[in-house]
């Protein structure tokens, strides 16, 4: 079976803003907004970043067995994708909304161009041995 491109692996889910049931949704009312982020996958570790325009990148990593999840709760920004293993790269244009899933050994870094809210959901806990610095200048 072919090995999946890049494009395939990392996976964007445009979470809709509605008041209509839904176990992953975004919604709006008198009281305020809501985010249901993900329903059903294990999470192991959660975090909340966020990054300011200019103030260079977020991310630049790969992690050798971590999954990882990256909702933009807010702001608007650039993902960079990287494979190491295949010398693939992916970019696109991110915004509050978009759930993001990056499988082990892809490389990943964000640039703001309003600041943005990340939260961070993953598979297992936090090891700095998992990840890994990647060179995105690498050809």
């Amino acid at each position: 079976m072919p090995e999946l491109t890049l494009a395939q692996r990392v996976q964007v889910v445009k979470l809709p803003l509605t008041g209509e049931f839904a176990t992953e949704k975004r919604f709006k009312d008198a009281r305020g907004e809501g985010h249901l982020i993900l329903n059903g996958p294990e999470v192991r570790r959660a975090g909340m970043f966020t990054l300011e325009p200019g103030a260079g990148y977020r991310g630049g990593h790969l992690h050798q067995s971590k999954n990882e999840y990256i909702y933009i709760a807010a702001g608007r920004g650039t993902a960079e994708f990287f494979c190491p293993a295949t010398g693939e790269r992916l970019e696109m244009e991110v915004e509050a909304g978009d759930r993001l899933f990056m499988p082990a050994g892809v490389a990943h870094r964000f640039c703001a161009q309003e600041t943005i809210t990340f939260v961070e959901l993953s598979d297992r806990p936090y090891q700095a041995a998992d990840d890994l610095p990647a060179d995105f200048t690498q050809e």
